[in-house]
């Protein structure tokens, strides 16, 4: 009886200690360097660093600004807490990233370096078309060249953004660089040219998504003389 209770209580200390280091190894993945994504609709609204740290605390950084908080993860869900509010992320293993909702914008939480060797998700492909870049920040373009790859994104984003009766027309003239999000979004200066003004300059931002879906984020008039104060008085 006494080396029945023993075994028992040996299997049982096993199996707790199994289960232990198999929710270790879930959460070990998560502790790393993060971003936050928060789009609304096709735009990308804002982007944080966030890092998960093993003590099951949270740090995110906002500018010179940061904000701490506690996370849980079952495998299937990341809930995170801070200043008494809560958002809870769904994991995606085919993406390796999180998503979820935060008041009326939706998130997207990935890692800031992808694990090498890598397979790119599906609509992007391996290499980007431009080359050093910094995860978060943009990157000049080594060649400003508006290659196929670039004006096929551009022409899709106008095609969306442009409906009914035109009255700028956009055309491409050089590549400024990228910036790589959850997708990327790219800068291109355009010749602007519209009937009652001429023609102006202005840099178009497009958002491409990680299903290749491109749209246009916002675009910028760009008055060279601005920049002039030679004998300005």
């Amino acid at each position: 009886m006494r080396k029945l209770i023993s075994l028992m209580l040996v299997l049982a200390l096993s199996l707790c200690l199994a289960g232990s280091l198999a929710e270790e190894a879930q959460d070990n993945f998560l502790i790393s360097d993060w971003k936050f994504l928060y789009t609304f609709g096709d735009s990308a609204i804002a982007e944080q660093t966030v890092f998960i740290y093993e003590d099951n605390t949270f740090e995110i950084m906002d500018g010179n600004d940061s904000e701490k908080g506690t996370w849980t993860f079952d495998g299937e869900t990341l809930t995170m807490t801070a200043n008494d509010q809560t958002v809870s992320l769904k994991w995606n293993e085919a993406e390796h990233r999180f998503s979820g909702e935060y008041n009326g914008m939706n998130i997207t939480m990935y890692m800031s370096i992808e694990p090498e060797n890598e397979e790119a998700p599906a609509g992007q492909t391996a290499e980007a078309p431009m080359t050093g870049a910094v995860v978060g920040g943009w990157t000049i373009a080594e060649d400003p060249a508006i290659i196929d790859e670039i004006n096929n994104i551009f022409s899709r984003a106008l095609d969306n953004y442009q409906t009914g009766m035109i009255t700028v027309a956009y055309a491409p003239y050089a590549y400024l660089g990228s910036q790589v999000v959850a997708g990327t979004n790219h800068a291109i200066l355009c010749r602007a040219s519209e009937i009652s003004k001429g023609t102006s300059w202005a840099i178009v931002y497009i958002y491409e998504d990680l299903q290749g879906n491109a749209t246009v984020m916002n675009i910028a008039d760009f008055d060279f003389g601005s920049f002039c104060t030679y004998g300005a008085e």
